[in-house]
C-alpha cells in the first residue's frame, strides 16, 4: 500500500510534462482563464467574442461559415447566434432559401470595440512573457500543427 503524502515530502513528479498534448492543453488553459476572466465584466462568452469578432470583419456571413472557421459544430452555433441576437448584438437576415445573412447592430458594433481593448490586454499579458523571437517561432509552430 502507498504511503499518503503530505506537505513535507517531495513535490510529484509529472510524467507529462514531455508531452507536447499536455503542455498545448496547459497552454490554453491559462490563457482561457485569462481570457474569461477579463471578459467577466461584458457578460461575454470567449466563443461569443471569437464569433462577434468573425461577423464585424465579414459583416453579412453565414453562421454554418463562422462555425466551420472557427470549428463550432453547427448544433452550437445554432444557440450561440441566437444568444447574440437576442442579446441585440446581431442582427440575422434572409440570405437564401435556410441561409441567414449575419451582421453587427450598433450595439454589436460597441460591444465588440470594448472587448476589442480587453482582448489587446489579454493578448499583450501572454505575449509579453516571449520574447519577439520566441513568439514568432511559436507562431509558425502552432500554425504547422493546425494545418
Amino acid at each position: 500500500m502507498a504511503k499518503p503524502r503530505n506537505s513535507e515530502t517531495a513535490p510529484l513528479v509529472n510524467p507529462l510534462e514531455a508531452h507536447l498534448g499536455y503542455q498545448l492543453r496547459r497552454a490554453s488553459v491559462f490563457a482561457m482563464t485569462d481570457l474569461g476572466t477579463r471578459l467577466t465584466p461584458t457578460g461575454l462568452r470567449p466563443s461569443e467574442v471569437a464569433v462577434l469578432m468573425v461577423i464585424r470583419a465579414n459583416s453579412g456571413c453565414q453562421q454554418g461559415a463562422i462555425g466551420e472557421l472557427l470549428g463550432i459544430k453547427s448544433a452550437n452555433m445554432v444557440p450561440l447566434v441566437a444568444r447574440l441576437v437576442k442579446q441585440g448584438l446581431v442582427n440575422r437576415a434572409r440570405a437564401d432559401g435556410r441561409s441567414h445573412a449575419l451582421s453587427l447592430t450598433p450595439a454589436g458594433r460597441t460591444r465588440v470595440a470594448t472587448v476589442n481593448q480587453l482582448l489587446e490586454r489579454h493578448e499583450s499579458a501572454i505575449q509579453s512573457r516571449l520574447d519577439e523571437q520566441s513568439l514568432s517561432r511559436l507562431f509558425a509552430c502552432l500554425a504547422t500543427l493546425r494545418n
